[in-house]
């Protein structure tokens, strides 16, 4: 097991600092770091990069008016979800230019909603996927969107290649394929996977240019989910996270099945 399991929280008011860090240790099993400024942060981000598996960061501190604080984690590798007082349009921009993970307001439903994505991005750790795309362009795009939910990816351009991949690889949980593609396309792809793989045990993501019928197609071929290019950032991790929540759900209950019967 990887030992990184802390928690970095990155806020300049201490009173909001306690309430993030208290609302993580009731809501989840893993431990906080407090930074309050910039220079607190990177010095803990560098000296203690690898207890660290993810970072909530307030963007608004006094010794960053820049707002250096996300290129400065995602230059170390670390994942961002940050917190801030208000949102428009222009803040999400800036966000998804750097790379955050996430975005949350600071409130309690959102401090909820933070506090599940915490535990389903440590759990990530422990995930490897594979993207399927004759475009190198664009299987960078999802393989770095990917990186930053702390999932492992490994890459194909074609059908073909991707089953190797995945008879070498027998631990990937998860293939994000486009449609079209030379020697093997999306489908063929999917059918030729189902027949070895259950859609319970290993999930499918389909992506095409185009929709109606081809949402159709990838899921009568055995696709768990469909998502339209251009892939939207929050869509695209939203639906990934619900894929591997939905696989652990499932591994769960075929377990308390076995006991049962046993």
């Amino acid at each position: 097991m990887m030992e990184n399991r802390h928690v970095l929280v990155v806020e300049d008011s201490r009173v909001q600092a306690k309430i993030i860090s208290q609302h993580i240790a009731e809501a989840t099993p893993f431990p906080t770091i407090v930074a309050h400024t910039l220079a607190e942060a990177e010095e803990v981000m560098t000296g203690r990069r690898d207890a660290i598996f993810v970072a909530i960061l307030d963007r608004n501190l006094p010794d960053d008016p820049e707002g250096r604080i996300v290129p400065l984690a995602t230059s170390l590798g670390i994942p961002s979800v940050v917190m801030t007082a208000s949102f428009s349009e222009e803040v999400r921009q800036q966000l998804l230019e750097q790379n955050v993970v996430d975005y949350f307001i600071k409130n309690y439903s959102e401090m909820v909603a933070m506090e599940r994505l915490i535990e389903r991005l440590y759990k990530n750790q422990f995930v490897r996927a594979l993207v399927v795309d004759d475009s190198k362009l664009f299987r960078h795009r999802l393989t770095e969107q990917l990186k930053n939910l702390n999932i492992e990816t490994l890459e194909a351009e074609d059908g073909r290649q991707a089953l190797d991949i995945l008879a070498a690889n027998q631990d990937v949980t998860l293939v994000i394929t486009d449609y079209n593609m030379p020697n093997l396309d999306g489908f063929g792809l999917i059918e030729e996977i189902r027949q070895t793989q259950a859609k319970d045990k290993l999930a499918i993501i389909g992506v095409s240019a185009e929709d109606g019928s081809h949402t159709v197609k990838f899921l009568k071929v055995g696709a768990n989910d469909f998502l339209i290019k251009p892939v939207q950032v929050e869509e695209f991790s939203c639906r990934v996270n619900q894929q591997l929540d939905m696989l652990e759900i499932l591994a769960k209950y075929r377990e308390l099945c076995d006991k049962q019967v046993k």
